[in-house]
This record gives structure tokens, C-alpha cells and sequence, in this order.
């Protein structure tokens, strides 16, 4: 995924651009992905402590070096494991980020997150709330969440003027 959306080729003729915004970079990993990561090393060094013990007193039978194999990639298994969920997600989630643009137009608000877009009309049925830096748009067709907002005050109050103007 390379750059921002442009949000002027998807706005419709006469639709207007009050706002437009972006996730705040840092998307933080999650304490559960945080534990497992660090229970999936764990587990790692300890296959690994165990198959060195028993390479070195148990080696020279064919059966016991046939486990200590498994052992070794059983532990390169869950390294694999412990990096993705701890790492290479958060790399994945930041390179989603920095393709998505949140915007907020005179008809409808908008997540642009690479080719995918959503969308919720504005109107009277459509609500806004704000937890933090997130803000949720809820309307008949759709939900949309504007995560990490550097202005989701200036976001919601744009919204919430827009919705007023449509009622």
C-alpha cells in the first residue's frame, strides 16, 4: 500500500470537503498479543534448554536425537508465532494506517483506507459518539470508527453541525 487516497476523486459533483484526517501513527499491540508473544518465547527457550540437555546427555542414541529435532523446530515455531503477533502485525497495521484517510463531507462521512471505501449518509437517524481519540459514526446502512484522531473534537463537531443542517 503506498501513499493517502485521494478523497476529491470519490466525492460526488457539488459535494463539499469540511474535514479530512488521518490515523495518528503508533498503533499500539494489545496486552493479550503482548502475553502470548512473550508465554510463545518463553516456551521457546525452554524446548530449546531441553533439547540441549538432551543432546548432550541422551545425543548419541538415534531415538533421542530424532526428538531433540523436534524440539529445535518446535521452538523455531513458536519464535515464528511470538514475532508475528508481537511484530510483524504491527508492522502490517501500520502500513494499513498510512493508506487510510478518514474525511467528512456535507452529505456523508468517509473511510478511505486503500481501494476499500465506507461510507455513512448524514442525516437525522445517524448518531456520533467519542471515545478518546476514536470516534464512532453509526448510521442505518453502516458503522464507522475514526480511530486515533490528533482533532476528534473538530471531527465530532463537524459531524454532529452537518447532522443538525440535514435533520
Amino acid at each position: 500500500m503506498t501513499g493517502h487516497p485521494d478523497v476529491s476523486a470519490v466525492l460526488d459533483p457539488g459535494e463539499t470537503l469540511l474535514w479530512q484526517g488521518r490515523p495518528r501513527p503508533g498503533r499500539p499491540i494489545s496486552l493479550r498479543s503482548k502475553r502470548l508473544g512473550a508465554a510463545l518465547f518463553l516456551g521457546s527457550l525452554l524446548l530449546l534448554f531441553l533439547a540441549l540437555w538432551l543432546e548432550i546427555f541422551l545425543g548419541h542414541t538415534p531415538q533421542w536425537r530424532l526428538v531433540v529435532y523436534l524440539l529445535v523446530s518446535t521452538a523455531a515455531f513458536c519464535t515464528y508465532l511470538g514475532l508475528r503477533l508481537t511484530l510483524l502485525d504491527r508492522r502490517r497495521a501500520r502500513a494499513r494506517d498510512a493508506a487510510t484517510v478518514y474525511a467528512i463531507t456535507d452529505r456523508r462521512a468517509l473511510v478511505l483506507a486503500g481501494p476499500y471505501r465506507a461510507e455513512v449518509g448524514l442525516g437525522p437517524e445517524v448518531s456520533v459518539q467519542g471515545q478518546g481519540a476514536t470516534l464512532f459514526v453509526e448510521g442505518p446502512e453502516a458503522r464507522l470508527a475514526f480511530e486515533r484522531l490528533d482533532a476528534a473534537e473538530q471531527a465530532r463537531d463537524i459531524l454532529l453541525a452537518r447532522i443538525e443542517d440535514r435533520s
